[in-house]
């Protein structure tokens, strides 16, 4: 499995579903162009982005692999299973913003391009809380989150982990309504989390009609289904991948 994180995200945010899936699976995790420890140089575009994931799996010698995508992460593993289908056979989808409100990611791009440097690790926390909607989400996780993704720049202050014009790109990316979702041929899984204002109920039931051979549930909480129903998509993803596998 290859597991291809959110807009302002990194690989290790996959960490604890990579130890609830079954052993003996192969799991592979990695920041984004842009983001984390991956070189920040652009272009950010989605091209971009499937040519990264060719290098990635290239580099780890495989030959097909599935996907699980969040967010962002979600809109670069359709267009490759889209454009590439001899090389996956699965989809793992994680609340993909399959058509989201344009304005809402366009005003998110514009926030990017601010500096949203904070003076305390709490502040941060709180700033997470409240850009992704976050329900039920353990401080705990949020901390962890913080110890990997948040540095203390020269000027004092803290900030995440990734290039705001690759985040600012990611949104524009995702303003459009996916278009690519008959040209997947693999099992899909769709979790979708019930109060999230990224992916709706409809947009849901859309790909699930799209799609030849697609599964939706749905989870508690918002948009940040690793966060917020971490249990619940865990479980939902293994038990799609375990059925997979025996199929």
């Amino acid at each position: 499995m290859v597991c291809i994180h959110d807009v302002c995200g990194h690989g290790r945010r996959f960490e604890r579903l990579a130890r609830i899936l079954e052993s003996g699976r192969h799991v592979i995790a990695y920041d984004l162009r842009g983001h984390g420890r991956s070189p920040w140089s652009g272009p950010h575009t989605i091209e971009q982005h499937l040519a990264d994931l060719d290098e990635v799996l290239e580099a780890c010698t495989v030959d097909q692999t599935g996907l699980i995508g969040e967010g962002l992460g979600a809109r670069i593993a359709i267009a490759y299973a889209a454009d590439r289908q001899e090389r996956v056979n699965s989809l793992s989808l994680l609340d993909p913003p399959l058509a989201p409100p344009g304005g809402d990611m366009l005003d998110r791009a514009e926030d990017e391009r601010r500096d949203t440097a904070v003076a305390t690790v709490d502040e941060a926390i709180e700033e997470v809380r409240r850009s992704r909607e976050l329900r039920h989400t353990p401080r705990g996780l949020l901390e962890e989150e913080m110890a990997e993704h948040l540095v203390a720049d020269d000027d004092g202050l803290f900030r995440c982990r990734y290039n705001h014009a690759a985040a600012a790109a990611g949104y524009e990316l995702m303003a459009a309504p996916e278009d690519a979702l008959g040209e997947v041929l693999c099992p899909t899984l769709i979790v979708h989390g019930r109060e999230s204002t990224w992916l709706s109920e409809t947009d849901a039931e859309i790909a699930a009609d799209a799609i030849r051979r697609c599964r939706v549930e749905t989870v508690p909480g918002s948009h940040a289904v690793l966060w917020d129903a971490l249990a619940e998509t865990s479980a939902h993803v293994r038990s799609f991948l375990v059925a997979r596998k025996i199929a």
